[in-house]
């Protein structure tokens, strides 16, 4: 019994800790400080979110850098015809940043926005 027990705690505080791994911004995403943006990125986020579908909501959007200011987008959502998406949206997002050869942070998971921002034009 006290087996089980053991191996059932072991198991949730593995999921946890899965999720948290998950859920975090990724070091080579993260942005210190506070992004500045242009209104141009402000209306792609707003182009992004109408074009979530899905019960969860599933997205990331990717704010691309010039000379540390937030100029492009690149993203990737779960569109409305699906209930669920299990393609990594991150990784999708950051393959386009990758392959224009493009500096981006993350700027949002889903609707959620993660970073402090500032829109400066």
């Amino acid at each position: 019994m006290l087996f089980k027990r053991i191996i059932k705690t072991l198991t949730v505080l593995t999921c946890a800790g899965a999720l948290v791994a998950a859920c975090s911004t990724p070091a080579s995403l993260a942005y210190p400080g506070t992004l500045r943006i242009t209104s141009k990125v402000w209306g792609y986020y707003q182009e992004y979110l109408t074009k979530q579908g899905g019960v969860r909501k599933d997205g990331t959007f990717l704010v691309a850098l010039e000379n540390d200011i937030g100029v492009g987008a690149r993203y990737s959502y779960c569109p409305p015809a699906y209930d669920y998406c299990t393609s990594g949206g991150l990784n999708v997002a950051n393959k386009l940043c990758v392959q224009d050869k493009l500096k981006c942070v993350l700027f949002a998971r889903g609707s959620k926005i993660v970073v402090s921002y500032k829109i400066i034009d």
